[in-house]
C-alpha cells in the first residue's frame, strides 16, 4: 500500500501543478481590457471647464487667441487652434493622457512646465467646452492613468 500511494502522490502533485497553471491562463485571459471612453461621453464638468477658462484668459489667450483659433498677438508666433473641428482632428485617436502631457510639459510656451497638474486638466477641459463636447456630472482628474482611458474623437462616436 505503502508504494501504491507514492506513485500516486507525484501524479496528484503534476495534476495539481497543471490545474494551478491552466487557472491562472484562464484568470488573465478573462481579465477586460483597459476600458476606454469617448471624450463625448461627458467626462468633466461645466465647473471645471469654467476654471479652465479663467487660466485661459490670462496664461493662454496671448498666444492662441480670445477664441482658440490660434489668432497669435502680433509679437508672437503662430500658434495652433486648440479647440473645435481642426484641433481634434489633429489629436483624434490619441488619449487625454497625451494632451495633458504635452501641455503640462510644453505650455505656456514662453514658461514650459510651470502649469500645475490641474490647471493643465481644467485647461484641457475648457478646449473641450469651447468645442461643443458635453459636460457631465465628475470632474476630469489630472491623473494619467484615468486619463489614458479616454480618447479624443473629432465626432461623435
Amino acid at each position: 500500500m505503502k508504494s501504491c500511494s507514492w506513485t500516486v502522490r507525484p501524479r496528484l502533485t503534476t495534476v495539481g501543478a497543471t490545474l494551478a497553471a491552466a487557472m491562472a491562463t484562464m484568470a488573465v485571459l478573462t481579465e477586460p481590457a483597459a476600458a476606454q471612453v469617448s471624450i463625448w461621453s461627458g467626462v468633466y464638468t461645466e465647473a471645471q471647464s469654467k476654471r479652465g477658462q479663467t487660466l485661459y484668459s490670462g496664461a493662454c489667450s496671448q498666444c492662441h487667441g480670445p477664441k482658440l483659433n490660434g489668432a497669435a498677438q502680433s509679437d508672437q508666433p503662430p500658434s495652433p487652434a486648440i479647440a473645435r473641428a481642426g484641433f481634434l482632428r489633429k489629436w483624434e485617436g490619441k488619449t487625454v493622457a497625451e494632451l495633458f502631457k504635452y501641455v503640462r510639459e510644453m505650455m505656456p510656451t514662453d514658461n514650459p512646465g510651470t502649469l500645475s497638474d490641474q490647471q493643465a486638466i481644467d485647461s484641457i477641459t475648457y478646449m473641450f467646452a469651447v468645442s461643443e463636447i458635453p459636460a457631465g456630472d465628475k470632474d476630469l482628474p489630472p491623473d494619467p492613468k484615468v486619463l489614458e482611458g479616454v480618447v479624443i474623437h473629432a465626432q461623435k462616436k
